[in-house]
């Protein structure tokens, strides 16, 4: 298997298409916006996207790592997460997408994120803990826009964090019970 990250925009044309394809068996119902790059180019110009792929070059399961800065309690933080994890049919259970996540886990803590965090089902808890994460069930993330916001606890889903610079291993405690606005776009949680 091969990993490769790259960022958005330099993404390789037959991955896009790739993980479009995996994408609609994931979602079906979701039909992506033709002009998101552009009507979302500052959430795409922070995207990075891992994928996986096996020795005949077919994409394994890929993932995005949204990154962006937000402020609590007056202190500024870089901050990265997970989305879109998805693995090939085929390949699931079969622990590739442990090894997916972990690849992430390891690329977010070397970069210049302080802390790492995004949302997930509770019944995916213990498959993102094994990539290193931890649910924060206080934490409450909003995407969306300010007109129509995305609140994570709204939807059901758990905040799922670890920290990594001293000054949010610091502060833990507080960014564990904060409201944490995403500022991403209309319909975007990550």
């Amino acid at each position: 298997m091969k990993t490769e990250t790259h960022h958005y925009f330099s993404l390789p044309p037959a991955d896009k298409q790739a993980i479009a394809d995996l994408s609609a068996i994931y979602w079906p119902n979701i039909t992506d916006d033709p002009h998101a790059e552009e009507n979302y180019h500052a959430y795409y110009e922070q995207l990075m996207v891992t994928t996986m792929h096996d020795d005949d070059g077919q994409l394994v399961g890929s993932l995005k790592i949204p990154s962006t800065a937000v402020i609590i309690n007056d202190h500024r933080y870089q901050i990265s997460g997970l989305s879109e994890v998805m693995i090939a049919p085929k390949y699931r259970r079969k622990g590739f997408g442990v090894a997916l996540i972990m690849t992430a886990y390891a690329l977010i803590q070397h970069d210049d994120a302080d802390f790492s965090i995004f949302t997930c089902a509770p019944d995916l808890v213990p498959f993102y803990e094994l990539g290193g994460w931890h649910p924060s069930p206080k934490t409450v993330l909003i995407g969306g826009s300010p007109a129509e916001t995305i609140k994570s606890d709204a939807i059901g889903t758990i905040a799922m964090m670890d920290y990594f610079t001293p000054t949010a291993l610091d502060h833990q405690k507080e960014i564990a019970q904060a409201t944490i606005n995403l500022g991403v776009g209309p319909k975007i949680m990550w």
